[in-house]
């Protein structure tokens, strides 16, 4: 697979996890009623301020790939997996597969985009 593609189908996937659900709250323990054994769903858009943050800078590694831009990728891929592991750490055992998933799709974003192309040969005179 060409590089570009992989590079933008990384930011498409993290901007696509935003929408999951990245933690959750049980409540078993509020002792009966109607929300026994009821589990609530936390998305980006639920949690919003900073994970609109998490949200552009998902578009900003789009188009640092897109315009084959190493520098706004690197900045864009440590901003997401910063408030990634920001949330993850804050959400602890409520965190939902969705966290986790938006978490390893920026190690792999930053991975990526920290690895260098290599240079074509110059053809010698």
């Amino acid at each position: 697979m060409d590089k570009k593609t992989l590079r933008i189908l990384l930011g498409v996937s993290a901007i696509i996890l935003w929408f999951m659900p990245l933690a959750y709250v049980d409540m078993q323990g509020f002792g009966g009623g109607m929300f026994e054994g009821m589990q609530m769903y936390q998305t980006g858009q639920h949690i919003g301020g900073i994970a609109y943050l998490l949200l552009a800078s998902s578009a900003l590694y789009i188009f640092g790939a897109w315009n084959a831009n190493n520098q706004i990728m690197i900045i864009a891929a440590a901003i997401s997996l910063g408030i990634s592991m920001l949330f993850l750490v804050q959400a602890g055992s409520s965190a939902a597969w969705g966290l986790l998933s938006l978490c390893g799709i920026a190690i792999l974003s930053l991975v990526v985009a920290l690895k260098k192309d290599p240079q074509p040969k110059q053809p010698e005179p």
